[in-house]
């Protein structure tokens, strides 16, 4: 069998290869998460041809026009991936010309401009499937219940006939998908929900020939990784539990862009913690995946403090190279520490949980770090690699295709 780009041939015949096609943002960092791979799997796994379609900006002139086996298409378009005919006429445009070409669509957030872009795939295309992962928040995720308003009550009746255009959502917690299947986002979507947690990258890690590292060549670090500063990261509260600890032979690193209040917090802690000035390190951004997977693969710990978050990428990327992972309880944190068994969680806003954490067990050896790394690695392999999980949606998927 000879491959081509975009065909297959058998034999003396050539047909064409079944089409999936997404639509959203693109920049550099995209490339490496969910937004991306799960298309990418998923059309890996069917053995569809990809399309990236993205709105063409100032951050992505220089993009390729092919990624990973991906077409990559930039358009003129005004997007913000909002309900608005306006800023969306471009995308509109797309479907309408292209529908019947386009045998699976992809889409990222159940919202109001996807709801109309699906009415519009489907009435042009009956036999299209229709994919959309939903990137939910547990927090916003709200009682979806009809109200006695005859407005309200009209507008669930017509959402939920929208919401017949969809064949397959995708939520990334167990809790989410729970809520859902009792109905907070209605009764149709409750039918056509899956599972599926955000993942590792394990075909990646293999191109990149990057080994996981044995627990006895990791190093004493805790490592943060983030937007460093912003309101929802929250470390802050890092700087509070450090003090006046002697972090002994242990460091704390953060990598990614720091906000410039946040560096004024910094000095200060500094100034009043000397001892601990080469064992505070700020990297900047790193932008290789490969440089920042190397990192995970040397430290010992994972440290995120966020106020709130959905799945962030950063979770199965520590799991994947066994770090003991402390989060705060946002909406994933059951889910990648196993409730717990293989991590640490903290309340949000908790100094003094964090503080405890470091002080009575971690730089006192109390904590076992070598049979967490163990059993952190067996749980990344069991439910948080791209390729298995997607195999399993595609088990799924394929019998309504």
């Amino acid at each position: 069998m000879e491959l081509k780009k975009g065909l297959i041939k058998v034999t003396s015949n050539e047909i064409s290869r079944k089409k999936l096609t997404s639509l959203f943002y693109l920049e550099d960092s995209i490339l490496g998460k969910d937004f991306f791979l799960v298309p990418l799997y998923l059309a890996k796994s069917l053995n569809y041809e990809f399309d990236f379609v993205y709105p063409s900006w100032e951050k992505n002139q220089n993009m390729p026009f092919e990624y990973r086996g991906a077409n990559l298409i930039p358009i003129v378009s005004d997007s913000e991936f909002e309900f608005s005919l306006l800023k969306e006429r471009q995308s509109i445009r797309y479907i309408i010309k292209n529908a019947k070409k386009i045998d699976f669509l992809f889409l990222v957030w159940l919202n109001k401009r996807n709801l109309l872009l699906t009415l519009i795939y489907k009435s042009l295309n009956r036999n299209g499937y229709c994919f959309i992962k939903g990137d939910l928040n547990e927090n916003q995720l709200k009682v979806f219940e009809k109200s006695n308003t005859i407005f309200k009550n009209i507008w669930y009746r017509i959402k939920e006939r929208l919401n017949n255009n969809i064949d397959t959502v995708s939520c990334e917690t167990e809790h989410s998908f729970s809520l859902i299947k009792e109905g907070v986002l209605g009764k149709v979507i409750s039918e056509k929900v899956c599972l599926l947690s955000n993942s590792f990258d394990e075909e990646m890690r293999i191109d990149f020939k990057l080994n996981v590292n044995k627990f006895e060549d990791k190093e004493n670090v805790i490592l943060v990784v983030g937007r460093i500063g912003t309101v929802q990261k929250n470390h802050e509260v890092i700087l509070n539990a450090l003090d006046n600890i002697d972090l002994s032979d242990w460091k704390v690193v953060f990598i990614g862009p720091v906000e410039e209040d946040f560096k004024l917090k910094v000095d200060g802690y500094l100034n009043d913690n000397p001892k601990n000035i080469n064992k505070i390190i700020f990297t900047g951004s790193v932008y290789s995946k490969k440089e920042l997977w190397e990192y995970y693969n040397k430290s010992k710990v994972f440290l995120l403090t966020s106020v709130f978050e959905g799945f962030p990428n950063v979770f199965p990327e520590a799991l994947r190279f066994g770090c003991y992972i402390v989060t705060t309880n946002v909406s994933s944190a059951n889910d990648i520490t196993d409730n717990g068994r293989v991590g640490k969680i903290i309340d949000v806003n908790s100094v003094l949980q964090l503080k405890y954490f470091l002080e009575k067990e971690l730089l006192i050896d109390k904590i076992d770090l070598r049979t967490n790394y163990y059993e952190a690695i067996k749980l990344s392999e069991k439910r948080f690699l791209w390729n298995n999980n997607i195999s399993a949606i595609v088990a799924k998927i394929e019998n309504n295709i």
